[in-house]
């Protein structure tokens, strides 16, 4: 018998031997998820016409994702763990309620007069609000204001179904009932708690008031900040001091007027968004130039480097990575310049 022979035999009965494939072992990653900018006047007009066309009655939701150019023939989503997509609810609008086993996140980024209903809790948004929808939770959106409101989605979709164990339900009407007062979990798992018991939730709803993140930011101006980042916060859980959530890290940092941070680069991917100002990011040797609701993405173990484009004016970058994802599979690594 012949090797091919055997190899014909192997492939017949769904086998294959280490021989037969290209076993040249790679030193370092190579990501096919390729560093991309989405400019917000391209993302914008197109969210504004699929108001138009687009009825909340016909679809779930009305969103406009982030297609990395290097996943179009495989997840088509941000990065291969990452959704991210910009929600459009128009006034008077219900999107209806439902549940999944992805965990998600809304970051404001225009408008006001919505809310996010979660397990029967209304969670009200202003501009730069981060709310968290764990996973399983019920959550409806409704906009009882008189403008249009436009925030970020950002879910572990892609990390969910390349793990097949995605789960889906609808609520059995298009709102779920309001039942605990304003603010509670702010007040259940914020710095005075209950001491009559003990959350059972690992990973409750919350909402992030930008009010306090930015009042955090301006405090923290003038101390050395990150090398490589800037003012950066971390939007932490409050029951553990740990992620955001166990599969995705907020964040969210401040490069002060003529900032130029150092370059580094890591093993998670992170999508940006630009919440105010404008700069750069050298990703690999390439300049991505950018302005207020642009968004970018950085793929995993690429060099980059942040810069401020403006001498008088800060800027400020939300971020969502898959960092907690490597860090519990011990494949996080991070060196810089």
């Amino acid at each position: 018998m012949q090797l091919e022979d055997l190899d014909l035999e192997l492939d017949e009965k769904n086998l294959e031997g280490y021989w037969a494939a290209d076993r040249s072992p790679s030193l370092e990653p190579a990501p096919t998820v390729k560093p991309h900018l989405w400019k917000w006047n391209e993302i914008y007009e197109c969210l504004m016409r699929a108001g138009e066309l687009v009825s909340l009655d016909k679809s779930e939701r009305r969103t406009v994702r982030l297609v990395n150019p290097g996943l179009k023939e495989r997840v088509r989503s941000a990065t291969r763990t990452i959704h991210l997509s910009i929600q459009l609810v128009k006034p008077g609008e219900i999107a209806h309620a439902h549940r999944h086993n992805m965990a998600a996140i809304r970051f404001v980024v225009r408008g006001r007069g919505a809310y996010t209903a979660v397990e029967g809790e209304q969670f009200f948004m202003e501009e730069g609000d981060l709310i968290l929808t764990p996973n399983w939770s019920w959550h409806d959106h409704y906009n009882g204001g008189n403008e249009p409101i436009v925030w970020l989605d950002g879910h572990d979709g892609p990390l969910v179904n390349s793990l097949e164990v995605g789960f889906f339900e609808p609520f059995s009407q298009s709102q779920q009932p309001i039942e605990r007062p304003a603010d509670f979990s702010s007040r259940q798992f914020g710095l005075a708690r209950p001491a009559w018991n003990s959350p059972t939730l690992k990973n409750p709803p919350l909402r992030y008031r930008w009010a306090d993140t930015y009042a955090t930011l301006q405090t923290l101006s003038g101390s050395e900040g990150d090398p490589y980042d800037g003012v950066l916060l971390r939007y932490v859980n409050p029951l553990t001091g740990g992620w955001t959530l166990p599969t995705m890290s907020c964040e969210i940092q401040m490069l002060r007027a003529g900032e130029e941070a150092r370059s580094h680069r890591h093993t998670s991917s992170t999508i940006y968004h630009v919440f105010r100002g404008r700069g750069l990011t050298v990703i690999n040797g390439e300049k991505y130039h950018w302005e207020r609701g642009d968004c970018f993405v950085v793929p995993l173990w690429s060099w980059h480097q942040h810069q401020n484009g403006s001498d008088t004016e800060e800027a400020i970058l939300f971020s969502l990575s898959d960092r907690p994802v490597l860090e519990s599979l011990n494949l996080y690594r991070e060196e810089g310049r």
